[in-house]
């Protein structure tokens, strides 16, 4: 059986939440894969500029070990137009959704990766989810709803597409110890998935999904 701990991250820098630490974290773990949220094409962009390629690229220093880019859902055109509308309209509407981004952030920024694979955040992202919900429904805006469902879907077909590959992966390769990292948000969305396409191969991960 495969031993995959799911760490969840930020991709940009602030306080704790850091390359370095996200190392330090990387080194425990000792995996022998690492699987990301990014597609394959856009590794080389990934390497430099975000925290997970930093810090997967200094560990690589120590050891050798397998990466497998796991995000191969393809995002509709206007994708990011289109949701942009939806997040542009919620905190502009909504006071304590911006006070709950900033309480969020706060949290990432003073402790790090422990708060983004806590209990808390996910508490924090799901009422956020339903403020997203309540704003938008209650817009009176076809195309709003329309968008913010175009997100769900798009959002739950990466997290199923991403979990998927993983449990392709693991079919059809031998290894002891890896990590999946992926952005805080899409924590909910992993579990659940991971939780569906688990029955059907119960004995081949044994899942992590808290440090």
């Amino acid at each position: 059986m495969r031993n995959i701990t799911l760490l969840c991250t930020s991709h940009g820098e602030g306080g704790l939440c850091n390359a370095g630490e996200l190392l330090r974290l990387l080194r425990a773990i000792d995996p022998n894969v690492i699987f990301g949220e990014v597609h394959q094409s856009d590794i080389d962009f990934y390497n430099p500029r975000s925290l997970e390629g930093q810090a997967v690229t200094k560990l690589l220093a120590f050891k050798s070990c397998q990466r497998v880019p796991v995000d191969r859902y393809d995002m509709p055109p206007n994708f990011r137009a289109l949701t942009d509308s939806v997040f542009d309209y919620v905190e502009r509407h909504s006071h304590e959704y911006l006070l709950l981004q900033n309480q969020r952030d706060n949290a990432t920024h003073l402790h790090g990766f422990m708060y983004l694979n806590s209990a808390a955040v996910a508490q924090v992202m799901s009422r956020m989810s339903a403020i997203e919900e309540e704003t938008i429904n209650g817009a009176g805006n076809p195309e709003l709803v329309r968008a913010l469902a175009t997100w769900r879907q798009v959002m739950q077909g990466r997290e199923k597409t991403m979990v998927d590959n993983i449990y392709r992966y693991c079919r059809e390769n031998i290894f002891d110890t890896g990590v999946f990292l992926v952005g805080a948000a899409h924590r909910s969305g992993i579990v659940k998935a991971i939780e569906e396409l688990s029955h059907a191969d119960a004995d081949l991960i044994e899942w992590n999904l808290y440090l």
